[in-house]
């Protein structure tokens, strides 16, 4: 079987069921599903597989970076860093695993703990040069790998996939409400 085939729906892609029929073999428990709808949470489903963001700097996991990108969002240039606390709320993550996150990048180079010149208890965090370094190779991989991508579908089709991924975007926004 092809890998990219959907081993239920095989047997519809081939021609062998109904197109119309809403019943399938895509959920498992003998429970109906619609084939479209199997088609796409397999789509959805290989871009997990994909693991993209492990692919945006190597040497670093997709949490630290975003780490690394949260801190460059939200500290002023030269400004004093944020708190653990802070960077936790910000990621909507634990602080112990902020914590462990910090760990790794400052033993790698990349933030460093500063004391607070306000509250001398309070500890800051902030980029150093190598972490704004790395910030910036991440954004131009993700541009890269963007540009690859509207080169791959062209430009009309990246202009609907994007409209397309906007609506379910606002579709779950409004399923959450």
């Amino acid at each position: 079987m092809a890998e990219d085939q959907h081993p239920d729906l095989h047997k519809e892609m081939n021609g062998t069921k109904d197109r119309h029929s809403r019943e399938g073999p895509c959920m498992k428990g003998g429970g109906r599903e619609d084939s479209v709808a199997g088609r796409l949470l397999y789509s959805i489903r290989m871009f997990h597989k994909q693991e993209w963001d492990q692919h945006m700097i190597s040497g670093h996991t997709p949490g630290e970076i975003r780490v690394l990108i949260g801190l460059k969002h939200h500290i002023e240039p030269d400004g004093p860093g944020m708190k653990v606390s802070e960077i936790s709320s910000m990621m909507n993550v634990t602080s112990p695993t902020i914590t462990q996150f910090i760990n790794a990048l400052e033993s790698k180079g990349l933030v460093e703990r500063v004391m607070d010149t306000q509250d001398r208890r309070a500890v800051r965090v902030r980029l150093t040069e190598e972490g704004n370094h790395v910030v910036q190779q991440t954004y131009l991989n993700v541009k890269n790998r963007f540009n690859e991508l509207v080169d791959f579908l062209g430009e009309e089709d990246s202009v609907k996939l994007t409209e397309l991924l906007t609506k379910v975007y606002h579709f779950h926004e409004q399923k959450r409400s």
